[in-house]
């Protein structure tokens, strides 16, 4: 079992897929409950869950803006994106999608999902329509992309 682990004074707080302390900024807590919520509820393997990387570690061999991703989920047979995560400390808006979808532009990812402090939007990508409000186990995820 994970718990999420603050440092005394609650400046850090430890990440369990990248391994380290990081700064417990609002937005980093978002993301380590999500982590832990997904990887402990919702059985995604830690390592189909890529963390803060940059657009060019997850996109070979084309031009990519120089970008972030949160949180970018992975097919486990086949290395393939599933879905695409964008963590905020504040309300969620429409400006933000257009910014995942700016993302998932060169990550091609099948579904995309915002997620703040009071709950998660999860999109599918084709048609760019909320399909529910939650996040699906990873077995649901990867039927849901076959």
């Amino acid at each position: 079992m994970v718990v999420m682990a603050l440092s005394p004074q609650n400046r850090q707080v430890y990440d369990f897929i990248r391994e380290k302390w990081v700064e417990a900024t609002r937005e980093e807590v978002v993301r380590q409950k999500l982590l832990l919520f997904m990887v402990e509820s919702l059985q995604y393997p830690r390592g189909s869950l890529a963390v803060e990387k940059g657009l060019s570690e997850v996109v070979r061999n084309a031009r990519v803006p120089n970008r972030r991703l949160d949180v970018l989920c992975f097919d486990m047979a086949n290395l393939k994106p599933l879905l695409l995560i964008e963590c905020k400390a504040v309300a969620i808006h429409r400006r933000m999608f257009t910014q995942m979808m700016g993302y998932n532009a060169y990550v091609g990812a099948p579904f995309i999902c915002l997620v703040n402090h009071e709950g998660s939007m999860f999109l599918r990508w084709k048609d760019h329509r909320v399909v529910q409000k939650g996040i699906p186990n990873y077995l649901e995820l990867v039927n849901a992309c076959v």
